[in-house]
C-alpha cells in the first residue's frame, strides 16, 4: 500500500463546544506518529449568526489550537441574516469558508434563492481579485458531511471525518499494470483502496476513542493538489489510463477527448464499489474532484480548450463532484452563475447525488486572460466567459410560485 496524504481531518462540532477541537487536534496526532502526512485540520460549524468580533475570535482561537480553517453551512440566501453572516466570515478571516446547501430531501429548489446567491458570489469577488471565492460554495444533496471545504456541513453531531490524497497510489498501480486488462487494473485499485481504508479507519477509531467524537467516515473522493508542493493531478490518472494501449504513432490521449467519460466512470464506479463492499464508514461525495484551479494538468487542458464546462457537467452525471474552482469573467457573471446553480441542481436532483458549485469571478478580466494567483493551493489557467444564463426564475409569475422540482 502506498501511504496516502491526509488532506483534511475535519471536526463537526458546534460553536458552543469549540474547546473540543483541542481534543481532536491532540488525538489526531497519531496520524503523524504512524507515518502519515496531515495537510490540514479543520472545523465545521452549524448555521448561526456571525459578527465581526465572533469571526475574528473564532479564527484566532482555532489557529492557536492548530486548526487550519473553519467553515459554516447556511441554507437560505434569501435570509439577510445568513447572507450578512456569510459576508462577515469572508471579509474578516483568511481561512473562513461558507457553503449554501439549497436542495432538501424532496429535491426541490426555491428559485427565489438563485438571484441573491448569485449576487453574493459575484460581490465577494470585489475584493482580493477573485481569490476570496475560493472560500464560497453551493451544494445540493450532500446529506452526509464531507471533510472537504467549502462543502462541509454540520448537522449537530459531535463527530469528525477525513479526506485523502491518493493520486500517486493510482498512478503507481496503473503504471505497474500497463499490460493488464481493465478488470485486473480495477481489482488492483480496489484492493489498494480497501487497504487504505482499513489502515485509516483503524487510526480514526483510536482518535474517536481518545477524543470522544464519533467517526463519521472517510470521503474517498479523488482530490488533486497542484505544483509545486505535490503536483497530484486527477486528470493525469485519466490520461494515464487513456494512453495504456497507445502505439508509438498514435496521438497522445488528453482529458476531454473521446473516451474521457469512460475512464472517468471506470474510476468513479471503482470507488463507489469499494464504499459498498467495505465494512468501514464513508461519507461525503466519494467521487472525482475536477478542481480547475487546484489541478495543474486540468488547468492546462482548460487553457488549451481540450475540455470545457460542458465536460465537467458531463462527468457529474456519473459521479464527478460538480463544477469546482472555475475562474470566470466577472462582467455579467451574476446571470451566468445563476444558470450554473440551476444546472447543477438539475443534475443533482435527477441523479439523486451530491454535487457542488464553486466559481471565481475575476474582476477586470476578459475571456482568455490568465489568472495570476500566488497561492500554494492554486495553479493558474485561462479565464472563461460562457456568455449569459437563463432568467426564467425572474418572471413575476415564477417569483410568486417559486418552489420547483422535476
Amino acid at each position: 500500500m502506498t501511504r496516502p496524504i491526509i488532506r483534511a481531518v475535519t471536526g463537526f462540532i458546534g460553536h458552543q463546544d469549540i474547546e473540543l477541537y483541542k481534543a481532536l487536534v491532540d488525538s489526531s496526532k497519531i496520524f503523524e506518529e504512524r507515518g502519515y502526512k496531515v495537510r490540514t485540520r479543520r472545523a465545521s460549524f452549524e448555521n448561526r449568526e456571525w459578527s465581526k468580533v465572533s469571526v475574528i475570535e473564532t479564527a484566532e482561537y482555532l489557529d492557536s489550537m492548530g486548526i487550519w480553517g473553519f467553515s459554516c453551512s447556511f441554507d437560505d440566501p434569501i435570509d439577510p441574516i445568513q447572507i450578512a453572516s456569510a459576508k462577515t466570515i469572508i471579509e474578516n478571516s483568511e481561512n473562513g469558508f461558507v457553503n449554501f446547501q439549497l436542495a432538501d430531501d424532496d429535491w426541490k429548489i426555491d428559485t427565489n434563492q438563485v438571484d441573491p446567491l448569485a449576487r453574493f458570489i459575484s460581490n465577494v469577488s470585489n475584493n482580493g481579485g477573485g481569490i476570496n471565492n475560493f472560500r464560497v460554495g453551493v451544494s445540493f444533496g450532500l446529506d452526509s458531511p464531507t471533510p472537504f471545504f467549502p462543502f462541509s456541513s454540520n448537522n449537530g453531531e459531535k463527530s469528525f471525518a477525513v479526506g485523502l490524497e491518493y493520486v500517486d497510489s493510482l498512478l503507481k498501480i496503473i503504471r505497474e499494470n500497463n499490460r493488464s486488462s481493465l478488470s485486473e487494473i480495477r481489482a488492483s485499485i480496489a484492493e489498494e483502496l480497501k487497504e487504505i481504508c482499513s489502515s485509516i479507519s483503524e487510526v480514526c477509531e483510536k482518535i474517536s476513542l481518545d477524543s470522544g467524537l464519533a467517526f463519521r467516515g472517510i470521503d474517498l473522493s479523488l482530490a488533486p493538489f497542484p505544483y509545486p508542493l505535490e503536483d497530484q493531478s486527477v486528470v493525469e490518472v485519466i490520461e494515464e489510463l487513456g494512453n495504456l494501449a497507445r502505439s508509438r504513432g498514435d496521438p497522445i490521449f488528453r482529458f476531454g477527448m473521446s473516451g474521457t467519460l469512460f475512464f472517468h466512470t471506470f474510476l468513479t464506479q471503482t470507488i463507489k464499489r469499494v464504499t459498498e463492499e467495505i465494512n468501514i464508514p464513508t461519507t461525503g461525495f466519494n467521487g472525482i474532484m475536477y478542481s480547475v484551479l487546484e489541478d495543474s494538468r486540468l488547468g492546462q487542458r482548460f487553457a488549451d480548450k481540450t475540455c470545457g464546462i460542458s465536460d465537467l457537467l458531463l462527468t457529474s452525471t456519473t459521479c464527478g463532484c460538480g463544477i469546482d474552482m472555475l475562474p470566470i469573467v466577472k462582467r455579467g457573471s451574476e446571470k451566468l452563475i445563476g444558470g450554473m446553480i440551476l444546472d447543477i441542481f438539475s443534475l443533482a436532483s435527477m441523479m439523486k447525488k451530491p454535487l457542488g458549485l464553486r466559481v471565481l469571478p475575476i474582476p477586470e478580466s476578459r475571456a482568455g486572460d490568465w489568472t495570476r494567483f500566488k497561492h500554494l493551493f492554486f495553479t493558474n489557467t485561462a479565464i472563461v466567459d460562457s456568455g449569459t444564463g437563463i432568467s426564467i426564475h425572474q418572471l413575476p409569475s415564477q417569483v410568486d410560485d417559486s418552489i420547483f422540482r422535476f
